[in-house]
């Protein structure tokens, strides 16, 4: 008798701790899919920073140098006064030397041709960066290259295009938590109105994307974003309609049962009064 409860014992636990690990295992595979999720959005975050931080880089060496010739201007300007002061034509000559022979130096160090070509190279390199962007977007280059004039504007988009990826993996997540909602049959009336939200939600998410990529289409698969948000929408209100014209079936038939069943209860009643009032009939003719 010790054995058999022992071995029950057992079963039972076995059965608990089968029942435990399939739950554990639901629940870490889901947590691995929101790390998985978490280390993408994070990654995406960490390149604009860095972009961010070069952009900040370039922009402390400008200041630099906006400081270095403010310098420079502000002592030739005080030059230039000391000069006026004292009006001595040998010193203006020596002015005007100076700066004519700076001026030719700059223009021996770094003529027109050599900064075009250092441009051009920059802004290649800069194209090849944004088209492979551009491909992880699933956005069409031909449809985007056609505003680009300069290395800033290049350097701009590439930026924008990065908070794109952001706001991208953010819509996919809602669109998918969406498109779950709308196909569970069995989900409530409130479930459903959070189904609603997400989908105002997506779409001021695809306002925001539309402005860091000029007004790109946002794809899923082969179809527009907003034209499958309709096609949901639509068969949201079907499927209420239908739900509605049920319960207002339903709720008929119920009446008309109830209905129904009242006139009987009166017809009933109404026989077993007759009944009564002729079997009193009978019994007074039959005493007379």
């Amino acid at each position: 008798m010790v054995h058999y409860k022992s071995a029950t014992l057992s079963v039972s636990q076995s059965t608990l701790v089968s029942q435990h690990e399939g739950a554990s295992d639901e629940t870490f595979v889901h947590l691995l899919r929101m790390i998985d999720k978490g280390t993408e959005t994070v990654t995406g975050l960490r390149k604009l920073l860095i972009t961010k931080a070069t952009e900040l880089e370039e922009l402390v060496q400008q200041l630099n140098l906006i400081n270095q010739v403010l310098n420079d201007v502000e002592y030739g300007t005080k030059q230039t006064e000391d000069v006026l002061k004292e009006m001595r034509l040998d010193k203006i000559s020596f002015a005007e030397a100076t700066l004519d022979s700076a001026l030719q130096s700059a223009y021996n160090l770094c003529p027109n041709h050599i900064l075009k070509d250092e441009d051009e190279r920059l802004n290649k390199l800069l194209i090849n960066k944004l088209k492979v962007k551009l491909k992880q977007l699933d956005i069409d280059p031909t449809c985007y290259f056609h505003t680009f004039d300069d290395t800033s504007t290049l350097k701009k988009s590439i930026v924008n295009l990065e908070i794109a990826k952001t706001i991208s993996l953010c819509i996919k997540s809602d669109y998918k938590r969406r498109n779950a909602l709308m196909k569970n049959k069995n989900a409530k009336e409130q479930i459903k109105q959070n189904g609603k939200k997400l989908g105002d939600k997506i779409r001021e998410e695809f306002n925001i994307w539309k402005m860091y990529t000029r007004g790109a289409p946002f794809l899923i698969g082969d179809e527009h974003l907003i034209d499958l948000l309709e096609i949901q929408d639509q068969q949201n209100i079907k499927k209420k309609k239908k739900n509605e014209a049920v319960l207002y079936t339903m709720h008929t038939s119920s009446s008309i049962a109830k209905l129904n069943t009242a006139e009987t209860n009166s017809l009933f009643k109404l026989r077993k009064l007759l009944i009564k009032g002729n079997s009193s009939w009978f019994k007074m003719n039959k005493i007379t």
